[in-house]
């Protein structure tokens, strides 16, 4: 097999009412005879994501005479409803199976429920340009505004990026999320909503989920419907179960034995040259970094 070539495996089901196809690429490697990358991604809506991270087999049979297993099988109860599963990929090899990729976090569905969230607090668009979106929500009772922006990595591939700001402060919550786009960014929206979790001090800590949507369009033509141009594909893109933000907090709620710090009269000041103690942050050996690997063939990764 030429080190050039790419066998892909194409796999069609349905998570719900939500058409899903997975795509398995077997790539050889060049350094290493018989040895081949497998790795996965799924397609959903207009939106290709790769799932899991790639896997390294020796292979002593065609590369071209694969069979895999690709299923989906909900765990548990979820919410909002029907859209949490179980992915497992199989390879068969002899009568012997292999498993290959493994995510028990996958979350996709077609027009879930959202509103049967519990406490949730969603986050309402803003402001839209070509290439950024803001989103702005209450989390607690700090008024935070999320930003999310696409940049265009190749044609038909884009990197996702979020950030929140809040006060005038901020920070980068992931990035470089890669994804193969069947249509302009414009069309691609999102849902972000926040759950309050206990915490002391309260409004401290929150759920934060990041939802990916897309209109769902029919394999069928005779099914273009107004109601169906209304509908839309979910996906899950990325979580946090600990983010830490609030406005006004009662830090003396922590109790009696709380030691505060009191700032020096003499801070902040200005320091030139002042020794660092994490020596890989020295900024004589900070050297510009390229976010997008070399090679294409993990062009895409995922972040959950």
């Amino acid at each position: 097999m030429d080190t050039q070539e790419t066998v892909v495996y194409t796999y069609n089901l349905q998570a719900g009412f939500a058409p899903l196809q997975f795509s398995v690429l077997v790539e050889p490697e060049a350094d290493q005879p018989n040895h081949y990358t497998l790795s996965l991604s799924m397609k959903a809506g207009h939106v290709e994501r790769a799932l899991c991270a790639p896997v390294t087999l020796r292979l002593s049979i065609d590369p071209r005479q694969l069979d895999f297993s690709v299923f989906i099988f909900p765990p548990r109860t979820s919410l909002p409803a029907g859209c949490l599963y179980n992915l497992r990929v199989w390879l068969q090899t002899a009568g012997i199976d292999h498993r290959v990729f493994s995510d028990n976090d996958l979350w996709v569905g077609r027009d879930p429920d959202f509103r049967s969230v519990g406490d949730a607090s969603f986050a309402v668009l803003r402001n839209a340009t070509q290439d950024m979106l803001i989103y702005q929500g209450m989390v607690g009772r700090a008024h935070v505004s999320f930003i999310i922006r696409w940049k265009l990595v190749e044609v038909g591939l884009y990197s996702l990026s979020l950030e929140y700001e809040a006060g005038g402060a901020g920070r980068t919550l992931f990035g470089d999320c890669y994804m193969r786009l069947e249509c302009e960014p414009q069309i691609v929206t999102f849902l972000i909503y926040v759950i309050p979790v206990t915490s002391t001090p309260a409004g401290a800590s929150h759920r934060l989920r990041f939802w990916l949507r897309t209109p769902f369009v029919s394999q069928s033509p005779a099914s273009s419907t107004n109601s169906q141009s209304e509908s839309y594909i979910y996906q899950r893109i990325w979580k946090s179960d600990d983010f830490k933000i609030g406005a006004n907090l009662n830090f003396e709620a922590l109790g009696p034995k709380l030691v505060m710090g009191v700032r020096d009269p003499d801070s902040p000041r200005i320091e030139r040259d002042l020794p660092c103690l994490d020596p890989s942050r020295r900024r004589s050996s900070r050297t510009p970094t390229n976010a997008i690997g070399s090679s294409s063939r993990n062009s895409m990764f995922h972040i959950r």
